[in-house]
């Protein structure tokens, strides 16, 4: 019987020590204003404070239907907002309390995959890395994501072919998906841990009934079939352009003109603008097959930190947060990553179930294959930091 810490002794120290990481992380920035991403998401938050629906814009005179942006964090902003009142400090406490539980989860999801030590070791890493800590300054959807594909993990694995817990997973990968589109692949993996095929049918099933009202507002709004978003095509074609070839770096196709066609041709129809793009994304891809190598290339480098620490400004300063601590973040992300790979060499990895796998591949190819601003390795540190301690802990 392996003997180690107690969850009841760990998680609260776990907990509080994330906490004040994190809290400092926004004590320190004072001056921060969200200016990209993030001030997306308090627009569409704000927006569904006061009206209780999502924003639509206007284009060229006309008020155009949106589902570019997932629902699932302006949603919890709009909910902070409602309570505690529209503004940044609030809306920040609550992305500090978000990781925080993110870091117990990954101890937790660690502790069902192997022991208690691993769990202690894996949690304790996740509640001062400078990965997780810094970009949980900013008001962006990557933490709030990556809690909820953790705790659709932990209730899977903990499920063991138990129907309760296995719709649990499956309705907390829902949520996942309703904050980053890629959680409708993850929640398969979640499915897969759950023990057996009626846990893993219940899981997808729950799934399913959770995205299900979100899919039908957008099929009354936008007038198509959009699952979570229309983001797909846009994100892709900033990606897989001619302009991009030599650097393979994504640029904002409306900034720098990229397919006008496709885009000009679909102003006023957001849906027909996303499959326009996205096909015109996968036909340079397809035409470029050397190139798509490229990508994934350049960004594993950058995901693992072993580019300059210009690249890790420029993701810094693409979540409005200040540039001051890139090299911190340059360092973290490659002594995780070198960690998360000797782990994952041990025997004691072996013994994670394949949907855990699963799981880690669709977050990390997400990222790979199209955009490796270094907030995308939000999702892939929790897999990297409960591996990191196999080589001490041997799985126990």
């Amino acid at each position: 019987m392996t003997v180690g810490p107690r969850p009841r002794v760990w998680i609260p120290a776990v907990a509080a020590a994330a906490l004040g990481a994190r809290a400092l992380a926004v004590g320190l920035t004072p001056g921060y204003v969200p200016r990209h991403d993030d001030h997306s998401y308090v627009q569409h938050a704000l927006a569904l404070a006061d009206t209780a629906a999502y924003p639509r814009f206007s284009d060229h005179g006309h008020a155009v239907a949106t589902a570019y942006r997932a629902p699932g964090f302006p949603m919890l902003l709009a909910l902070v907002d409602r309570v505690l009142g529209p503004g940044l400090t609030s809306e920040r406490a609550v992305q500090v309390v978000v990781g925080a539980v993110l870091a117990v989860l990954v101890g937790i999801v660690a502790r069902e995959l192997w022991g208690p030590r691993t769990a202690l070791a894996a949690a304790a890493l996740a509640a001062v890395s400078p990965v997780l800590v810094l970009f949980g300054a900013s008001l962006i959807s990557e933490p709030l994501f990556t809690a909820l594909m953790l705790g659709a993990l932990a209730c899977a694995l903990h499920a063991r072919g138990r129907l309760p817990w296995a719709a649990a997973a499956g309705l907390l990968a829902a949520g996942a998906a309703l904050t980053r589109p890629e959680g409708l692949a993850v929640a398969v993996g979640v499915a897969l841990c759950a023990g057996g095929r009626r846990a893993a049918a219940v899981a997808l099933v729950a799934t399913l009934v959770g995205v299900t009202p979100w899919t039908i507002r957008n099929a009354e709004a936008l007038h198509a079939f959009v699952p979570v978003s229309t983001e797909t095509g846009n994100t892709l074609a900033g990606t897989y352009n001619a302009a991009s070839l030599h650097d393979a770096r994504w640029r904002d196709p409306r900034l720098s003109d990229l397919y006008p066609a496709a885009r000009r041709a679909h102003r006023d129809d957001e849906a027909a603008t996303d499959r326009a793009l996205t096909h015109a994304a996968l036909r340079f891809a397809a035409a470029h097959p050397a190139y798509v190598l490229h990508v994934a290339g350049a960004n594993a480098m950058r995901l693992a930190g072993a580019v300059p620490a210009s690249f890790a400004r420029l993701s810094l300063r693409t979540v409005s947060l200040p540039v001051a601590p890139a090299g911190l973040l340059r360092g973290a992300l490659l002594i995780t990553t070198l960690l998360g790979l000797a782990g994952a060499g041990t025997a004691a990895a072996r013994r994670a179930p394949p949907g855990w796998w699963l799981a880690g591949a669709v977050v990390l190819l997400a990222a790979l294959l199209v955009n490796a601003e270094q907030r995308f390795a939000v999702p892939l540190q929790p897999f990297l930091l409960a591996l990191a301690p196999l080589p001490f802990t041997r799985g126990t």
